[in-house]
């Protein structure tokens, strides 16, 4: 059984617009069964775009039902039936994030009739909606309105359902679950149950005691993904012999999701985290000065008298970034000729400066478990601090010496340094916040 969608969004994204228009048609494999669709009042203005596109206005939802209202009919029409959509991840993204916001869950198998025709259906231009339906002689009453659209898609899965290409339609059917070599303790309703989410997942023994830990986008695929049945390795047939049970952790922020994986296995010390746990900072990068007062990077071992600039787990790294510094910064014998120690040194604390935060005290907001609060990240005196999920509510306030007295301490770690400065060097941007301590009473 299928459940053909088709939504309209606000605007583009998922994670902010609203749907504002939904179609559901109930396929059985043979025929359509059952049809539904709606305006929905998105509690919030479309994006102009949109409008011109869908020509669907402001004024027509402002007296359709709230997604709120129409819940219980997506989830009696899609609830045990394959989600289908062309580009799936777009539609399933929005009604996810409505579920979201309502505090429920939305979890099925889905299709994706855009994959699903490249496979069955090679050598198109183009495999947008309208352009395949063109090609294919499809018609489309309303384009980009949800009904129309889902109704060509329909067409579209049924023209697919009923080629001859039987063995390539039950492979793209069949969920990932099914191709997966499960622990003999592990039966398909756990892992189904793991959730479509962001965060830390925990593979447990006997006793309960994590025997790996790790990270995911999603992770219930993220599982699924490590039961490959293809994998046969003394390591995985060993792990798979000892895991009895999941546990999840969900933060919503991926940023969160690798702090606590990189604690949680320095916490637990996992038996199949081997390359994690033994992560070890023994090696520094130290500023020695010569005699006539310039400074040099140098590698040394670490020791509770010195304080490094950077730590590392191995020496040749240490040394690998002392390189990419000289040559980045030319902190060259020429330049020190030409410059006098003063100057050449303030270039030094530029290049150590790259290394570390552009700021030492600062807040990171990122997105949390759910929508009535945000995961907040302070950074203190150039080191990672702590972080805590707040509610909407208290950030809101504007009140930054109660934030912060929010955030409990946690253990610190330069791997948890690397890990905000990775983030912060991503395209994406975090909504931060930077204070000065005097400011701050109690900071």
């Amino acid at each position: 059984m299928f459940a053909i969608v088709d939504i309209e969004g606000s605007g583009g994204s998922p994670k902010t617009a609203r749907i504002i228009e939904i179609a559901i048609i109930v396929h059985n494999g043979k025929r359509v069964i059952e049809e539904y669709s709606t305006l929905v009042n998105p509690e919030q203005s479309i994006d102009p775009f949109v409008v011109a596109l869908t020509g669907i206005s402001d004024e027509m939802v402002s007296t359709a039902p709230t997604f709120a209202q129409i819940v219980n009919k997506v989830d009696e029409l899609t609830k045990g039936r394959i989600f289908v959509a062309h580009n799936s991840r777009f539609d399933y993204g929005f009604i996810r994030n409505e579920y979201k916001r309502l505090g429920k869950r939305f979890q099925r198998k889905n299709l994706c009739t855009v994959n699903m025709s490249k496979k069955l259906l090679p050598g198109h231009n183009s495999y947008s909606l309208g352009k395949l339906c063109d090609d294919l002689d499809i018609p489309i009453k309303n384009r980009h309105r949800a009904l129309g659209d889902a109704a060509a898609t329909t067409i579209l899965l049924e023209k697919m359902l009923f080629s001859s290409k039987k063995g390539l339609i039950n492979e793209l059917l069949n969920d990932e679950l099914n191709r997966a070599n499960l622990p003999p303790q592990i039966n398909e309703e756990v892992v189904n149950n793991l959730p479509e989410e962001t965060g830390v997942y925990y593979f447990l023994n006997q006793k309960g005691q994590p025997i790996y830990i790790g990270k995911s986008k999603n992770i219930r695929k993220r599982v699924i993904q490590h039961f490959h049945s293809d994998k046969e390795s003394k390591r995985f047939l060993e792990l798979k012999q000892k895991v009895h049970d999941f546990d999840v952790q969900l933060t919503g922020s991926e940023l969160i999701s690798e702090i606590i994986e990189a604690g949680e296995i320095k916490r637990f010390m996992p038996e199949f985290n081997r390359a994690q746990r033994r992560k070890k900072y023994r090696h520094g990068i130290f500023i020695d000065y010569d005699d006539d007062g310039y400074g040099h990077l140098t590698e040394h071992l670490l020791h509770p008298d010195r304080q490094p600039v950077l730590q590392f787990t191995r020496k040749r790294w240490a040394e690998q970034a002392i390189s990419k510094l000289n040559q980045q910064f030319q902190l060259t014998q020429d330049l020190r000729i030409q410059q006098t120690s003063e100057t050449y040194n303030e270039r030094l604390e530029t290049a150590i400066a790259s290394f570390h935060f552009d700021e030492p005290n600062f807040i990171l907001f990122d997105e949390g478990r759910h929508y009535g609060e945000q995961a907040v990240i302070l950074i203190k005196n150039g080191l990672y601090y702590g972080y805590e999920f707040i509610s909407n509510d208290l950030i809101e306030q504007g009140n930054m010496e109660l934030l912060l007295d929010t955030i409990p301490k946690d253990y610190h770690s330069p791997d948890k340094d690397q890990i905000i400065r990775k983030h912060l060097r991503k395209k994406k941007k975090y909504h931060k916040t930077i204070f000065h301590p005097e400011e701050i009473e109690n900071f």
